[in-house]
């Protein structure tokens, strides 16, 4: 075999082997990225669960202040939202 074979050969070999190097790197990122986008999604599930059940306990309270004192007159200025 000629050294132009050689040389040509050994090039390909670097060369393929530097291409599936690089794509599995970013088959890698690729998955961390989408990974990181369920976290997030996980996340925001997480808080939206929190702001319904603070949106729960508010109400609740609401309606036990409204039973303790209860509301006199719409014309007073303190009307109560529905």
């Amino acid at each position: 075999m000629s050294q132009a074979a050689k040389t040509a050969l050994g090039a390909s070999i670097v060369a393929t082997t530097c291409i599936i190097a690089g794509v599995h790197y970013l088959q890698v990122k690729e998955r961390e990225t989408m990974y990181k986008g369920v976290q997030r999604d996980d996340e925001r599930d997480r808080e939206k669960k929190q702001r319904m059940v603070n949106l729960q306990e508010n109400r609740e309270r609401e309606s036990r202040y409204l039973e303790l004192q209860p509301q006199t007159s719409p014309s007073s200025g303190l009307t109560r939202l529905a």
